[in-house]
């Protein structure tokens, strides 16, 4: 079985479970290779850190909305170093709200690669979309 198979499975059961995070959605507040334990408390509000499905993938972000629509709560999440908001969860999604953060000890060079990783995909996307705007100039009479 998956590590996030059984995780899933151990926080749908009432515990507590802790592990490693990976992504930047969460920058600079959970790096990859922290460790975060999740309670499998669905008691939560608006800034609290939770874990969800999104189809089959285990997802940490923070709440920023609670909303009803038609008699059905609704928890609208967002990652820290995303711009957008998520599509809006029900509880039903919910595994868990986070309770701890272990920070792992890493060299100081993976810090700082860690640190400009959101600056260092802004800027693709910014050489990207120069790029593209360049192109199409030329192409204009």
């Amino acid at each position: 079985m998956e590590f996030n198979g059984l995780s899933k499975d151990l926080l749908t059961h009432g515990y507590a479970v802790r592990m490693k995070a990976k992504g930047f959605s969460m920058f600079p507040l959970i790096w990859t290779g922290d460790r975060i334990m999740i309670s499998p408390k669905k008691d939560v509000s608006p800034k609290d850190i939770i874990v969800f499905m999104r189809e089959s993938q285990m997802v940490c972000h923070t709440i920023v909305r609670v909303f009803e629509k038609n008699g059905i709560k609704y928890y609208q999440t967002r990652g820290n170093s995303s711009s957008g908001l998520d599509e809006p969860i029900t509880s039903e999604q919910i595994l868990g709200k986070v309770t701890g953060i272990e920070r792992e000890s890493m060299p100081f060079s993976r810090k700082i690669l860690l640190f400009m990783s959101p600056a260092l995909r802004v800027g693709r996307l910014n050489a990207i979309a120069i790029s593209a705007l360049i192109r199409i100039r030329n192409r204009l009479p």
